[in-house]
């Protein structure tokens, strides 16, 4: 699972770390975080794979706007309790589950995992986990090609963490009175879709996976116009 190490300058590091603890400090929105009374006001929960390919930043300005949870394969079973915190008692009318092209962990969830420690292995089981049930569900078959494949059971990956948040009566009440809207989203770093580097692809919307009918949903505006799937 792991790859080569690569030699690292750590002064340049530790200098790159101090400026972007200053640059935090220089843009913090000092008088919007005074006018909300210091409290967090966020409008979205997301829920991104750890991978540091995959930045917060990429539903755009963070601070008091996203209440983030990442774990390897983003897994709502992995961050249960944080994610039913942003919906449940901050009230977030979005959530996001994001997954991408290239997976570390859709990999190593596809592979032989027995010799990492037990901690890696219990998540990395909860991933297996799903690409199973994904699996299982899924029309048609899965491509020979690797670069497709994983983006496929990324996908797949992605529609079980949504299942089992509408699983959920309370979660599934605030999506039929039209209080939350899960988004199932699919960033692509590798050009997997064909429509260039970095873009981010809705693939589910509440449980519905076929994009012509997500395109349809004119109260996500120009985001249902982002509607894919490869699998």
């Amino acid at each position: 699972m792991s790859h080569e190490r690569v030699e690292l300058d750590y002064g340049v590091l530790v200098r790159e770390l101090e400026a972007g603890l200053d640059a935090f400090v220089q843009g913090f929105p000092l008088d919007s975080f005074r006018k909300g009374d210091y409290k967090q006001y966020p409008v979205i929960t997301l829920l991104a794979c750890s991978d540091s390919r995959v930045p917060g930043n990429m539903v755009g300005n963070m601070f008091n706007r996203v209440f983030t949870v990442e774990n390897i394969g983003n897994q709502v079973k992995t961050g249960e309790g944080s994610i039913l915190y942003g919906l449940l008692h901050l009230g977030t009318p979005f959530m996001i589950v994001s997954g991408h092209s290239d997976c570390g962990a859709i990999k190593a969830a596809s592979s032989d995992f027995s010799g990492e420690p037990e901690a890696l292995r219990k998540e990395l089981e909860t991933v297996q986990q799903s690409l199973n049930q994904g699996q299982a569900g899924m029309m048609g078959n899965l491509s020979n090609d690797d670069k497709l494949k994983f983006t496929q059971l990324a996908e797949l990956n992605v529609d079980v963490q949504i299942e089992y948040l509408l699983s959920y009566p309370e979660i599934k009440e605030l999506v039929e009175g039209k209080h939350l809207y899960i988004l199932g989203t699919m960033l692509d770093l590798h050009d997997v879709y064909g429509g260039g580097y970095a873009r981010t692809y809705l693939s589910n919307v509440n449980g519905e996976k076929n994009p012509d009918l997500i395109k349809g949903y004119a109260e996500l505006g120009s985001i249902a116009s982002k509607a894919k799937r490869i699998s």
